[in-house]
């Protein structure tokens, strides 16, 4: 039996409101809100996720599921 190595990437999402004066302002407090931990996607919604097997330096490719 071999062992092989698995990567796993998921996209997570979640929503969250923002209240602001224009729609930059409501990115840039998005943004910092994010960076400073008021803004957690945990556990939030899977909207994506793909695998790939890496083997001796060769990468399959990635597999949605």
């Amino acid at each position: 039996m071999e062992k092989y190595r698995v990567i796993i990437e998921e996209t997570v999402a979640d929503e969250f409101l923002v209240e602001a004066a224009s729609e930059e302002e409501a990115l840039e407090e998005a943004i910092q809100k994010y960076k400073t931990g008021k803004f957690i996607l945990s556990p939030g919604e899977v909207v994506y996720r793909q695998l790939s097997i890496f083997d001796e330096g060769k990468e399959t490719n990635w597999v949605k599921f």
